[in-house]
Parts: structure tokens; C-alpha cells; sequence
């Protein structure tokens, strides 16, 4: 694919493109740069692309406190935005007109607003300076030869456009989970990660705690004996109850610009009139509408599911089947705005046999969210957040593992995974949650969704092909395996 011209946000915003409009180095010939080299003795320079809760919350955090790297790019389309929660709205949430302009972050500013300004002003406080840059387009960021590092933190739609577009220009890249919207996706950033050689560390803080590895070692080099198979159990639901489930359409909110919405919407399909629909679009929103995100059986299993694979030794393949599939998936005609099923549960099918029930959490039934593998003398796994194992293995420590076992890699000792992702620059190898394990684990979320969107029961996998195999095969690979493009964006690949 030959490498585009990048035209500014003017002829962007007009539609005066004469080129497809794809990230990536700003001349031609230009395909992949060496991987960012930092020397010990110096500073990572860290980009955050999305400056929504993840990163306000979370990853910024993480690397404000890390003294080897240091934040200096905020970027966001919006600068200013309300709103940012999960489920149920706060008591005292910020109206989507309240906020606008420069506002400080301290205590008066409301958890849940978000922007590249709060995020900028976020980092200031903590280095005591007004160094950080606040940034609109995040091809700034992958194109700023100071910057060694992104951390991506948008809605899934953007994941693999910008992740791709940062490696091919050298950076390394953290990408929040989920890691991509589609298995075609996932191939892709997994195989540029292959090319490029940079640090890929996916959003998954699971894998960088060590309940879940404890578990996952025990599980792994066969301490219950025998697995003889598994449940996961994670949150339903089609949307957000503080937002509701109304398809109304509204004017663009006083935080969103025409040309910070153009930005936001990037390869996604416009709506009709490029209309503005407050319940999927407003923050957080997203992840039920199939042009953004895959619903909660991708949002919580890219967790879970990546936590049985580790358990199981299957972090670069996977499941052979999808099976009894179930969900309260409405008609067609009825989800054009909330794309996924509120209820749902299948089974993951491995070459071996085992079987991996997926079912929902209910705190009213008393079942909370666990990733846990049933052997032979018990269940093991991370229940509620606590480990459990079989009575016989309630005073093993980690002491008691061989040398002969298997081993999981852990961060080091009080390392988070923002600390690990720069352990891997630094050491010039990868980290826990390197790209492709992240391609496999949601990739299996991918599967399941295909069933539940095509209305199966189950479907065949092959996981050293990546293809889907026996009867309604050909429909899931046509519908389900790669994602649209639109508004002239395209995957470098």
C-alpha cells in the first residue's frame, strides 16, 4: 500500500480528500522505523492518546508515578467532557453544559470529568510545572520524534488504526483492552508488532496481578491434579442504566465540536444526517454499538478470558469450538443503535476437551465475577478478587513451586503494568501482556460474539489458521471477521 499525504484538519473536516486518510510517518517511502531505543539513564517520553476515565483514572496515574518515564502529551478531540462513568450515574455528575473552557484539576473537579485539559492539567500538578502538551490529533503524537511512547486510551474503534500507525513510526505502544474490534484487526496489530520488534503491552492489568498468576501456576503445572474444566462469569447488559436506551437523536452537546465529532466518529460509519445519539455516544457509551465496541462479553472478557487461557498453557492458540451459545439477542430490526444481547452464555470447547462455562455474575443470585478451573481435587482460581484453592493446597505459597514447573512471567515486585510496559523498553524485550496474547484472548470474545450476532448455537475454530471452520463458516468469516472502514480511513497493513 502505497503511503498517503496527510492533509491538514481543514480539508479533513471539509471532505477535500484526495488520498485516503490513514496515520503513519508524514512522507512516502517511510514504512517501518527502527523501535524507540531509551537509554537507562534517561526518560521515557509517554504520549496518552484518549484522555477519558481509563487514562484519568488509571494509566495516567500509573505512569505520573513511575520516576523513569515522564507524561508530556495530553491528547483528546475534546478538551472538556462530562460524564465519564460506568453503569449508574454519581451523585453529583457533571451536566454535559456545565463545563467548558480551562478548568483546573483539583478537588472541585468532579471524578468523572475528562478531557485533554483536565488530563494536561493532571500531569502538571503532579511534576509542578506547565510542560505537558495538549494535543487535538493524535497523528501529532505518533509523528513528534520526542515522543518514545503511546498509551492508547480511546473507544475500541480507534485501537488498531493508531496502534499500528505508533509502531510503524517506532513507537512502543500500551493499548487499552479490548485490544481490537475484530480477529482481522487483532492479526494485523499482532503481525506489525511482529515486523516492528517495539514494546506491546495491552491494557489487561490482570496479568500483572499476582492473585491471578498464583492461581493461573497452580492451575497450569497441575497441583488440583488433572483440569477438568472451568467457569468464567462476567457482567451483562446492553447499556449503561445512567444513560438509558433511548435512540434519540440530539444537536452535537456543548463539549463535542463539529470538528471534534468528525474526530471522534474517524473510520466508523456516520449515522444518518451524521447524527449525534446521546446513549451511545456520550462517554462510556460506545461499547454497545457494534461500530465501536463488542458489548460486555469483549469489555469484562478480555479480562477473564485472558486469565483461563494462562491457566490452561494456551496464551498463542486457543479454543477449538464455541458451544451452546444463548443470548436475549433482539430482532434485527430493534438493534440498530444497542448492537448486543443484555443476557447471554456459551462454552469454550479446547482440543483436550476441557470446557469453559461462561455465564453471568448476579449479586442478587450471590455470583460474583471469577475466573476458576475445576481439577481433580477442587476448584482453583481468583473469586471476588480472593484466591480459592482445594483444602490440601490452603498453605501453599509461592516458596513451594519447583524450579521443574512451569513458570508465568510476573512483573517485578511492586511493578504495576504501566511499570512493566517500561521495564520492557528499557530492557528492549517484551512484557506481560505482549500483543499477541492479547490478539488470542479477544479474539475468543470475538467468536462468541459471531455466534450470538448470527444467532448459532455454537461454531468450530482453528486456531493455528485463525479461521472459522465447519458448517456456518463461510457466513462468520463474511460478517464477523473483519471490520468496516469508513470516511477515508483504511488499516496500514
Amino acid at each position: 500500500m502505497s503511503r498517503p499525504i496527510l492533509c491538514d484538519r481543514r480539508s479533513f473536516i471539509s471532505g477535500a480528500l484526495a488520498v485516503p486518510f490513514i496515520g503513519g510517518c508524514r512522507s512516502f517511502g517511510c514504512r517501518n522505523k527502527p523501535p524507540r531505543r531509551v537509554n537507562a539513564n534517561e526518560k521515557v517520553n509517554v504520549g496518552i492518546i484518549g484522555c477519558g476515565v481509563i487514562a484519568k483514572g488509571t494509566n495516567v496515574p500509573g505512569f505520573l508515578k513511575d520516576p523513569r518515564c515522564r507524561v508530556t502529551v495530553a491528547c483528546d478531540m475534546v478538551k472538556v467532557a462530562p460524564g465519564y462513568f460506568y453503569g449508574e450515574k454519581p451523585k453529583g455528575a457533571a451536566k454535559s453544559d456545565v463545563f467548558e473552557g480551562d478548568i483546573k484539576y483539583d478537588s472541585k473537579v468532579p471524578r468523572d470529568v475528562c478531557g485533554s485539559t483536565i488530563v494536561k492539567n493532571q500531569i502538571d500538578a503532579h511534576y509542578g510545572d506547565k510542560a505537558c502538551r495538549e494535543v487535538f490529533d493524535w497523528r501529532d503524537v505518533v509523528n513528534d520524534p520526542a515522543i518514545d511512547a503511546v498509551c492508547i486510551c480511546t473507544p475500541d474503534h480507534w485501537h488498531a488504526i493508531i496502534a499500528i500507525a505508533a509502531m510503524r513510526a517506532g513507537k512502543h505502544v500500551f493499548c487499552q483492552k479490548p485490544m481490537s474490534l475484530s480477529i482481522a484487526e487483532g492479526k494485523a496489530m499482532a503481525k506489525v508488532a511482529k515486523e516492528t520488534g517495539v514494546t506491546f503491552q495491552t491494557g489487561n492489568q490482570g496479568r500483572s496481578n499476582v492473585n491471578y498468576i498464583f492461581a493461573e501456576m497452580l492451575a497450569l503445572n497441575g497441583y488440583g491434579g488433572r483440569i477438568t474444566g472451568g467457569l468464567v462469569t462476567i457482567p451483562g447488559g446492553d447499556h449503561w442504566i445512567g444513560h438509558g436506551r433511548s435512540e434519540a437523536r440530539s444537536p452535537l452537546p456543548k463539549w463535542m465540536s463539529p470538528e471534534a465529532w468528525e474526530m471522534w466518529q474517524g473510520p466508523a460509519e456516520h449515522w444518518e444526517g451524521n447524527a449525534f445519539i446521546p446513549s451511545i455516544h456520550e462517554p462510556t457509551c460506545w461499547r454497545f454499538n457494534k461500530r465501536y465496541g463488542n458489548g460486555m462479553v469483549a469489555d469484562f472478557g478480555a479480562h477473564e478470558f485472558d486469565e483461563i487461557q494462562r491457566g490452561l498453557g494456551t496464551d498463542y492458540t486457543g479454543p477449538v469450538r464455541v458451544e451452546n451459545v444463548t443470548s436475549d439477542l433482539r430482532p434485527d430490526a430493534e438493534r440498530t443503535v444497542f448492537s448486543w444481547a443484555k443476557t447471554f452464555s456459551f462454552d469454550f470447547v479446547y482440543a483436550n476437551g476441557v470446557r469453559i462455562e461462561v455465564r453471568q455474575l448476579s449479586k442478587e443470585k450471590g455470583i460474583p465475577r471469577q475466573t476458576v478451573w475445576h481439577t481433580e481435587k477442587g476448584d482453583i482460581g481468583v473469586k471476588a478478587g480472593k484466591i480459592v484453592v482445594p483444602g490440601e493446597l490452603k498453605d501453599f505459597a509461592w516458596k513451594d513451586f519447583k524450579k521443574t514447573d512451569k513458570f508465568i512471567y510476573r512483573p517485578q515486585e511492586n511493578h504495576w503494568h504501566e511499570a512493566d510496559f517500561i521495564d520492557g523498553i528499557l530492557q528492549e524485550r517484551q512484557c506481560c501482556a505482549p500483543c499477541e496474547v492479547g490478539h488470542r484472548t479477544i479474539s475468543m470474545a470475538h467468536i462468541a460474539n459471531a455466534c450470538i450476532q448470527l444467532r448459532l448455537d455454537g461454531i468450530g475454530w482453528d486456531p493455528a489458521k485463525e479461521v472459522f471452520t465447519g458448517p456456518h463458516a463461510a457466513e462468520a468469516m463474511a460478517k464477523c471477521y473483519a471490520s468496516e472502514y469508513h470516511n477515508g480511513w483504511e488499516l496500514d497493513v
